[in-house]
């Protein structure tokens, strides 16, 4: 027996379970086609998600630290403020003995010198008084 179809023309049973096992077919390829891209998607999106928890982490491994920084930044900056100005002193202190030191030359030289001057001059006196 047939079965009108809606352009007039009738079709066997035969031809009707052809054409369902077509669809069927034709379904069943779309179904696998849709399945293998939600497969594929699920895996972006699992990908995705993961590497988002891991920048996550991390932005809070950066607050964490970027937070210990700015509060442990004051203690380093008197801590190098106490070290310069212990090297300042040391410095001045050096500087001060230095300085003194000179001083101690100088006077030793400027003595030297008149005494240098003063032997000249007793030399000098000796020959004048030989020449005479």
């Amino acid at each position: 027996m047939g079965t009108l179809s809606a352009g007039g023309r009738f079709f066997k049973d035969e031809e009707l379970e052809i054409i369902e096992q077509q669809r069927l077919q034709a379904l069943l390829e779309i179904t696998e086609q849709h399945g293998k891209e939600v497969t594929q998607l699920k895996s972006r999106l699992d990908t995705a998600e993961q590497k988002t928890e891991k920048l996550g982490k991390q932005v809070k491994n950066d607050e964490t630290e970027l937070k210990t920084l700015r509060a442990s930044n004051p203690d380093r900056m008197k801590k190098q403020v106490k070290r310069l100005q212990e090297q300042n002193r040391t410095l001045t202190t050096e500087n001060g003995a230095l300085k003194t030191k000179q001083k101690q030359l100088t006077q030793q030289l400027n003595t030297s010198k008149q005494e240098l001057e003063q032997l000249q001059a007793d030399k000098e006196e000796g020959k004048s008084e030989e020449e005479k």
